[in-house]
Parts: structure tokens; sequence; C-alpha cells
């Protein structure tokens, strides 16, 4: 093999090793945005992130951060994901237990607001019993007006102050 074929080959490798990396970032910043938009918790795989879930990710094979020429590439991977693991919630049991912490929580919201919609009705169906007698009384005491009851009120005449 010639030296210009060898500088070639060189240059193709680079090249191919910096699209390996960059689809790596791709992949690492898609996993952190999906996880920032799910509450800290990756929305696929269970929530478990690994290197193979990187991988599989960023469309390329597990064992490509294995080989000798990319020591960088895996060592970028593991860093982050020695930083995620220690600040969020990775992992199939964790992510299990923050569902079901979750869920609990919503539930407990949903009592609350099942318990005061029950509370505002009772109080609705006092408001409508009080305005019925209300109505009532008012009704007979018109009914007496028009009757034609005496009564000792005497409407004042206009303009005699």
């Amino acid at each position: 093999m010639s030296e210009r074929h060898k500088v070639a080959a060189l240059r193709r490798g680079a090249d191919r090793t910096a699209k390996t990396l960059q689809r790596v970032e791709e992949a690492i910043r898609a996993i952190s945005d999906e996880m920032q938009v799910n509450g800290g918790i990756y929305p696929q795989n269970g929530g478990a992130v690994s290197m193979a879930e990187i991988a599989r990710r960023a469309g390329i094979n597990e064992a490509t951060f294995y080989k000798k020429d990319n020591v960088a590439l895996k060592v970028r991977a593991s860093l982050w994901l020695e930083t995620l693991k220690k600040k969020e919630t990775v992992g199939r049991m964790r992510v299990r237990k923050t569902h079901q912490q979750r869920a609990e929580g919503w539930k407990e919201k949903h009592d609350a607001l099942q318990n005061r919609h029950i509370v505002t009705e009772l109080q609705l169906q006092q408001l409508q019993a009080e305005y019925e007698k209300l109505r009532h009384d008012y009704d007979a005491l018109l009914e007496q007006m028009r009757g034609g009851a005496r009564s000792n009120v005497a409407p004042i005449p206009k303009g005699k102050l």
C-alpha cells in the first residue's frame, strides 16, 4: 500500500470517528432532552440508560465503544452516564418506584379534589334548600299582599315631606 493510500485511509478513519463522536453527542443530547421533558425519567427502554442504549440511539454497534481507536468516545459516554446516574432517576427499578410514587401523589390529589367536590355539592344543596324556603316565604307574602289583607302599614304620600 502506498503512502498516499495510507494517508487517505487514515483521513477516512478520522472522519468516520468524528462522525461517530457527533452521533454519540447527538444521542446524549436527545436522551437528556427527553429526560428533561419527562420529569427526569427516560421514557424509553423502561427508563434504563446504558452504553447499549446510547449506542442504539446513535445508530452504532455497542462494540464501537470498546475498540482501541475509540477510547475517547468510550470515556465521554462513560463520564456522561456516571454523572447522569448520580443526579437523575435511571434504571428500571428506580423508574418503576418513581412512577409508583408519582401515581400515589396524583391519587392523593384526586382524592382531595373528590372530597372537596362532595363538600361543594353538599353546600350547593343546602343553599338550594334555603333558596326554595325563601322563595316559598316570598310567594306567601306576595299572596297575602294581593289578597287585600289589611295591614297597619300605610304608604307615605310622595312630595309631602
